[in-house]
């Protein structure tokens, strides 16, 4: 029996060590992961940059194309401009005017000569983009296309609507033309850094087919089978909706000086000592559990929280992306925990983190910073429309009604966010500004005691 209860023993250490091991390399590839995202979303910013630079610029000759309406248009005058466009911005390849949809005008000339006179109704690939924009009244962005004189680009089509008195509604207005800015892929990328990404990783621009089909692949290497990349959305005018890609070359990094560590160590300890090892192993995970998360949700702690959030500070200082923090304070906890009772508030607390990591992605962190306060980590700025999106899905989630051994509690909750680093440049500040925002809400929401039901718990912070 000694025997065979130290071999079983010895194997349940050595598939501890497995185990550990396997931890370890879920870290080293999300770590890995985290950091190709990182340059992910560096890119992206900046290709979003340099395109909103090339289409600003496109504003101002759509301003100058529309002085032209009820006179003829003057091509001296657009080569001018047309040049200062291009030194000012060396991603825009040409310039194209198509008065009626006719191409009158190209900048440079050479080698585009052959263009001139184009009718953009007869030409089957050109023609859709440019009766998206007329149609819209909005800007368009297309391609990339392979060019007759060679290379590739994108093509940013910018409808011209002239006014015929001072704030006439777009919609009355008369179509002129269309402005093309042709973008050179090679030049674009290379402004963007895509072509400067670290040693080893490599990006990818993807199409996102409004019918839902298989995504083509429009700038960079193609991703090899079996590869994960990670990927952020890069969002372009006319609601043009591309997939920005990053992977490494050989692959995840899952092994290391870490992982040959551990299973080193961990055979030898079982192989010496197994049940020690294995009390020990044990231990140990349990130490780091508490240490490191919230003993009754298992939720991160503020600890862990802090942690990840120094960690997205340093890759911050790197990227010049930040990351944004929710904080969720329940607005009813004390009356659930006199009325009901604290078990039925501790099972209440379980089930807001549980709804809170249903809403939220596999590398966002839900942290339980408080008795009734929760802070969702998201690494990665939203905009705007984004944030409140998020909120809003928050607080819809959060807020309905929770039931237990037959009672029905209503839960209402105030969510204050902050982003780093437009909002603070520390997170100790950045905290503050959540958590006044968030009280900010409390009071705006918070009803009077006229509107409790008889009965009812009062929803009071």
């Amino acid at each position: 029996m000694a025997s065979i209860a130290a071999a079983f023993c010895f194997l349940v250490g050595i598939a501890l060590t497995g185990y550990v091991g396997l931890i370890v390399r879920s870290e080293l590839v999300y770590h890995h992961k985290s950091d190709v995202l990182s340059e992910v979303n560096g890119v992206r910013a900046r290709l979003e940059l340099e395109i909103g630079r090339a289409v600003a610029h496109g504003l101002g000759l759509r301003d100058y194309l529309a002085e032209f309406e009820g006179r003829a248009f003057e091509p001296d005058t657009f080569r001018n401009i047309a040049t200062e466009l291009i030194n000012a911005n060396p991603g825009i390849r040409s310039i194209g005017i198509a008065p009626g949809n006719i191409l009158q005008a190209v900048y440079p000339l050479a080698p585009n000569e052959g263009a001139v006179g184009l009718d953009y109704r007869s030409n089957a690939a050109q023609w859709p983009a440019v009766e998206q924009a007329m149609r819209s009244r909005e800007i368009v962005v297309s391609g990339p296309v392979d060019l007759v004189q060679g290379g590739r680009a994108l093509l940013v089509r910018i409808p011209v609507y002239p006014a015929r008195y001072t704030s006439q509604p777009l919609a009355e207005r008369t179509y002129w033309g269309v402005a093309t800015l042709v973008l050179d892929e090679v030049k674009l990328l290379a402004s963007a850094g895509a072509l400067s990404v670290p040693e080893g990783i490599r990006i990818s621009v993807m199409s996102k087919p409004e019918d839902g089909g298989a995504p083509e692949r429009l700038f960079g290497d193609a991703i090899p089978a079996g590869v994960e990349p990670v990927g952020a959305p890069l969002l372009l005018p006319g609601n043009v909706e591309w997939q920005l890609l990053g992977y490494p070359v050989e692959g995840w990094r899952s092994t290391g000086r870490e992982v040959w560590i551990t299973q080193f160590v961990g055979s030898v300890l079982a192989l010496v000592f197994s049940v020690m090892a294995f009390l020990l192993i044990s231990e140990i995970y349990r130490a780091r559990s508490i240490a490191l998360h919230d003993p009754l949700t298992g939720l991160a702690n503020r600890r862990l929280l802090e942690e990840r959030m120094n960690q997205l500070v340093a890759m911050c200082d790197r990227s010049g992306v930040g990351f944004e923090i929710f904080y969720v304070d329940l607005d009813a906890f004390k009356p659930v925990n006199d009325h009901y009772g604290h078990s039925v508030g501790d099972q209440l607390l379980i089930e807001i983190g549980r709804r809170l990591q249903n809403q939220t992605r596999e590398y966002d962190t839900v942290a339980r910073v408080g008795g009734d306060e929760f802070i969702v980590l998201t690494p990665g700025n939203m905009r705007q429309a984004e944030k409140e999106t998020f909120v809003a899905r928050l607080s819809e989630r959060v807020n309905a009604a929770f039931q237990f051994s037959g009672a029905q509690i209503d839960i209402r909750a105030s969510i204050g966010s902050a982003g780093y680093p437009m909002d603070a440049a520390t997170i100790s500040d950045l905290l503050r500004v959540a958590d006044a925002r968030m009280y900010a809400q409390k009071a705006r929401s918070k009803p009077s005691t006229s509107n409790v039901p008889e009965g009812g718990v009062p929803q009071a912070g």
